[in-house]
């Protein structure tokens, strides 16, 4: 494979990396919303944060990462990125509420069974 395929095929996975990163970022902000109640306006600032930072970080990968040079399998790589994580986030969230859900049913047999 010559250098500069192989420096285009980092970049895509570098791509997908990055929108699995964003994803994981926003579920954060998704938890925390979660154990600390916002106000709706809290809420957009917060949005309004996420995306200029989203911008930046974009911007850096592309920059850094390929001179700057914007490439249409970039966004396809972000966009990867974001539909695996997102299809993990769901995987493991059932798995977690299967397992949390018997072994709420098990405590609560032993405790019947005493």
């Amino acid at each position: 494979m010559s250098a500069v395929v192989q420096q285009e095929a980092l970049f895509f996975f570098v791509s997908i990396l990055t929108g699995v990163f964003l994803v994981w970022a926003y579920d954060l902000f998704r938890i925390f919303r979660k154990v600390v109640p916002h106000h709706i306006v809290a809420v957009s600032i917060e949005d309004l944060f996420y995306w200029l930072a989203v911008s930046f970080i974009i911007f850096g990968m592309i920059f850094e990462k390929n001179n700057g040079a914007l490439r249409g399998y970039a966004f396809v790589g972000i966009l990867l990125g974001v539909w695996f994580q997102y299809l993990a986030e769901v995987f493991f969230r059932k798995i977690w509420t299967k397992l949390l859900k018997k072994i709420r049913k098990r405590g609560k047999m032993s405790v019947h069974g005493r």
